[in-house]
């Protein structure tokens, strides 16, 4: 009993990005400066916009410098990513 409450009790004291979900894939889309499309290992695409990065739109002053600067960092690369516990994917494709 004591053992069960202890896990308990340190599952709940880990903090909640310990707990998110990750997924691997490669970038195979770059929308804009703060948004990529990622192809799953099942040939699934996940929409994944980047926490914490505010880029300009595309039509807006330097939104294809920031597209462009995005595609240099991860375009065409396998990735990693670590869904955030509060946002979580925009969408399926």
């Amino acid at each position: 009993m004591i053992n069960k409450l202890l896990t308990l009790l340190f599952c709940l004291s880990l903090p909640a990005y310990a707990l998110a979900d990750t997924l691997t894939g490669k970038v195979v889309k770059i929308t804009d400066g703060d948004t990529v499309h990622v192809l799953k290992n099942n040939h699934t695409k996940e929409k994944i916009r980047l926490a914490g990065i505010d880029a300009p739109e595309m039509k807006q002053p330097h939104g294809k410098k920031a597209k462009q600067y995005l595609a240099a960092l991860v375009g065409n690369r396998f990735v990693t990513v670590n869904e955030h516990p509060i946002l979580t994917l925009v969408s399926n494709e």
